[in-house]
This record gives structure tokens, sequence and C-alpha cells, in this order.
């Protein structure tokens, strides 16, 4: 036997030791870790360099290793099930197919049956997979203008007339004349914002309009108004004043679009308590995710389908300035109030001035991925909340409201499936073969348990964010969140910490997110969609375009 082929021998036999017993060997020794991690690095050698040398055996024990439930109960555990895994990706690029099989079926089982660090290893490793090969789109280049317009020429363009409703949606005024004809949208830039970006999301409207055939399901998008060749206009005689405590713009930059009638409709509005039906919800849900999966194929990444932050008071002084970094597993500030108004509804999706063009790792791009599905599974849970949206926060004798009553666990599961598998067929461009790979009743179970319990409501407003507030910022805050003015008044800014309710959050203040699951199913869903564009690009180049089992 060579010299190559006993050093591969002593590498399996490092790990082909039984599983629990290296498990346990490494927790106690350093140096039975570190001749775990050579004998990866090796196989990882092997496997590129001479994969005849390998057999079954390995994949056998490679998989045992990843899926041991021991594996991830220290933080070295985590480089362990990376290095684990990468050595199965490198073997799934030999021209062996059995152990090319082997090694997708041991990644795809370890995706379903792990969790914690061992689970994230795993899923890290196939999200890290370069699968926009081809793929270098570029943003449309926005058209700014930056014409004086009057709201009578605004009316004239979108062919309104009387009697005229307004509404506000935010920063956006709507304008219909109920005869049938599209709503004018005015949307306004925020005071602390480059109106350049606005101009950005109406070059997206004309980029992405067409036939409904590029996306394959119904996707109505608005029509921008140009004037002079632009998209940016300065308005002039608007007819209804912003809202009270909005920041606009002081020159008064907007754009102007023509938007799908339904355009404003949410699959799970709490105010109006007009909720989709349950088939109409399930389809609104799975079109988005298809739609948010067509669009990251693009490369074009949606990159708020809902705001998630982690804390949003501190968002001023936080490197990660507040949002939510859903592969940390903290605490999810808000969880329905960032499900009100999520960006797509029955038109499709909306709020394009979030599209970017992706560049950067592909680790990254996966995290992209994990927001669109962290954003679906949520608004997935606060459609049952919104039947009765009454039914929050804490009641009188202190006891955290209980609403699970207004969950339908069939329901959430079939839309927690359907998720999947619309997102799996719009970015790899085919349905999923075969069973969700997670367990949807049990992560169903538990998004009941936990999102139907307000049982975490508590934020603290520490002292030093109370400090870069206004006297009138910290009294209009607390006023917000059930202060008595008494109280407020007897109140000095930055004295010390103050406990307030703003929940109900996922998780207590400065702890991890108390729907750990939900993370496991995000990693899950994501690196499932990511391997399987892999594998169809990978064959696709090899000129085998037949679909990979």
């Amino acid at each position: 036997m060579s010299r190559g082929n006993d050093r591969t021998s002593q590498a399996v036999e490092t790990l082909v030791v039984p599983v629990h017993q290296a498990v346990a060997e490494y927790r106690d020794a350093p140096v039975a870790y570190a001749e775990r991690i050579w004998a990866l690095f090796h196989l990882d050698d092997e496997a590129q360099k001479a994969p005849d040398r390998l057999g079954a055996e390995v994949v056998a024990v490679l998989g045992r290793l990843l899926q041991e439930p021991r594996l991830g109960a220290k933080r070295q555990d985590l480089f362990l099930a990376r290095k684990a895994a990468e050595v199965l990706v490198g073997l799934t690029r030999t021209p062996r197919p059995d152990l090319v099989q082997g090694a997708w079926a041991a990644l795809m089982e370890t995706l379903a049956v792990t969790r914690g660090l061992a689970h994230r290893g795993a899923a890290e490793t196939l999200g890290s997979l370069p699968c926009l090969d081809g793929v270098s789109p570029r943003p449309p280049a926005p058209a700014a203008g930056g014409t004086q317009v009057a709201w009578a020429k605004l009316l004239e363009r979108a062919g309104l007339g009387n009697p005229l409703r307004l509404q506000r949606q935010g920063r956006s005024l709507v304008a219909g004349d109920g005869n049938g004809r599209r709503p004018l949208v005015v949307k306004m830039a925020r005071a602390d914002q480059d109106p350049e970006e606005l101009a950005r999301e109406a070059a997206w409207m004309e980029a992405l309009a067409g036939p409904e055939q590029r996306f394959g399901c119904r996707f109505e998008i608005p029509e921008p108004l140009r004037f002079d060749g632009g998209h940016l206009v300065r308005l002039s005689g608007l007819p209804s004043p912003a809202p009270e405590g909005s920041a606009l713009h002081p020159e008064g930059w907007a754009i102007a679009y023509l938007a799908p009638k339904d355009y404003f409709a949410y699959p799970n509005d709490p105010l109006t308590g007009r909720l989709p039906e349950p088939e109409a919800f399930v389809e609104i849900m799975a079109r988005a995710a298809r739609l948010f999966g067509v669009l990251a194929a693009a490369g074009i990444v949606h990159e708020a389908p809902i705001p998630l932050f982690h804390n949003r008071v501190q968002r001023h002084r936080r490197r990660d300035a507040g949002r939510y970094e859903w592969f940390r597993g903290g605490r999810l500030d808000r969880w329905l109030a960032s499900c009100a108004y999520p960006n797509w509804g029955p038109t499709g999706l909306r709020d394009f001035e979030h599209l970017v063009a992706f560049t950067g790792p592909p680790l990254h791009f996966y995290r992209h991925l994990g927001n669109h599905f962290l954003s679906l599974l949520l608004v997935a849970g606060s459609y049952f909340r919104a039947r009765d949206s009454r039914r929050v926060g804490r009641l009188p004798d202190g006891r955290p409201v209980d609403a699970r009553d207004l969950f339908d666990a069939g329901l959430l599961i079939r839309v927690i499936e359907e998720i999947y598998r619309g997102y799996y067929r719009g970015f790899v461009g085919r349905p999923p073969r075969g069973a969700v790979p997670l367990d949807a009743s049990a992560l169903a179970e538990r998004m009941i348990e936990e999102m139907g319990v307000d049982r975490h409501m508590e934020e603290v407003l520490r002292a030093a964010d109370q400090t870069a507030m206004t006297r009138p910022e910290f009294e209009a805050f607390l006023r917000r969140r059930g202060f008595a003015p008494s109280r407020i008044e007897a109140l000095r800014r930055g004295k010390g910490d103050l406990v307030v309710s703003t929940g109900p959050h996922l998780g207590g203040f400065n702890q991890a997110i108390s729907l750990p699951e939900l993370i496991t199913a995000v990693e899950t869903m994501a690196a499932a969609c990511i391997a399987g564009r892999y594998r169809r690009c990978q064959g696709a180049a090899a000129g085998d375009r037949r679909d990979a089992a």
C-alpha cells in the first residue's frame, strides 16, 4: 500500500473510532480534537487529489460525525462541523457516482435531523456554495429628473377625476376616484434620504415590468410616471398635509406611480380585520416566496421584506445598527409589530427601493435568503394573531395574553411547506423533489407556543439611550409606551435604566431568541435551496441537464 493510502487509512481510522467515543475524547482532550481536524483536512486533500482512494466508508463516517447528537456542546464544534461538511461537499465533485450520491445524501440528512452548532456548520457550508454562476446583475440607472410638478398635473397624468379619495400610507399619498382606474401613489423622500434612492425604485419598476411569464406567476408591478424624462419630481400644492411626526425631505422630492388596485392590501392586516381566506392566504405566501426566489436567482435581493431588529432603541450606537442578524440567534425585537406591513400582498412584491443587485461573498447571499425565509415565517404566524389584534400584551393581573386558540395548526403547517416549495421553485427553477427537509409539524407546534403567548414584553431603555434623546423625544417615547404624564414628568432623563413594555418580543432582553427552532428552519430552507441550485448549475456545466435527484 502506498504512503498516500497509508495516510488516508490513518485519517479514516481516526474518524471511524465509534463516534460517541470520539466526541467524548475531544471534549476532554484538546489533542483528540486537533487530531480530528487534521484528519478532516487530510481527507479533504485526498478528495481533491485522489478521490479513487476513498470509499463509501469515509462518507458514512463523516455523516455519523455530523449527526452525532452531542456534537455542538462547544464553540469549536462549529468549526469541526463546517470542515466535515466541506469534505462531503468536496466528495460531490469527484467522478465517483457512489461518493457523489452518498455525500449529498449525508448532507441533506444532516440538515434534516441536526440542530445547534452542527446544523449551523453544515448549513453555512452549503450556503457558501457558489450558485450564481454567470449571473451579473446590474442595478438599473435611475432617471433622476427634478422637475417642479403641481398636484393638479399629477392627477391629469393619472387620468383621475372627481370625487377624489385620498389616503395616507406611511409617507405615501394615495389618490383614487373609484372608477376602476389604477390609484396614483406619490411617495415622498424622507428628510435623511438621498432622493436618488427613490429614483432607483422607479427604475426597478421599469426594469422588472413585462409579461408574467418572466416570473412564472402573478406579479403586478406599478407603472412609474416620468416628467421631462425623469422620475424624480419636486411637488407643490399637495392637498393633504404630511402625517404628524413624519420627517419628509424639505425640498419635497418624490416619485409618482400608478399602482395595482390591491397594491396596499396586506396578507395579515390587523387594522381593517379584512384577512384573506385561508386558501387565498396560502397562495399569497407561496407566491411571494416564489417571487423572492426568482429575483434572488437573478442576483436581485430584496433587503427588507419586513423590518427585523434585535434592538430598535439602540440603533444609533450598535455595530449592527440594531438590525437583526438571524444567524446569531438573538432575541427578536417586537416581532408582531415588524409583521404589520410586509412588503408583499395579493399583487406580489413591493417597496422596490430595497432591491439591490447582489455583489459579495456567497455566505452573505445565503444570509439574505435566510432573511426572506424568516420574514415569511414570521408573517405566517402573525396572520393568526391578526384574527383578534386586541389580544396582545399582559392581562390586568400580569399574566401574558394567551392567544394560541387563534392558530390553526394544520393551516400553519401547510403555509410553512408551501413557503419552502414556492421559494425553491423560484430559486432553483423546478419544484423540489421529496418531502420538505424539516419537520413542519414540530415547527408549527413551537411557533404556536411562542408566537401565541406574549411572555416577553419588556425592554430596557438604557441611560445612555435616554441621554441621546432630547427631552421632548424622551417624553414622546414614554407616552407611546403607555407611561402616565405624571410619571413622565417625575423622571429624570439619563438618571438610570427604565423598563418599558414594547413587546411582544421573541426572547427576553439581551437574551437568545425564544424560538430557536425558527432559526434552524431558516438555516435548513436557505441551505437546501442553495444546494439545489448549485447541483443544477453543476449538472448544466457538465453537460448533464437531467434533474439531480
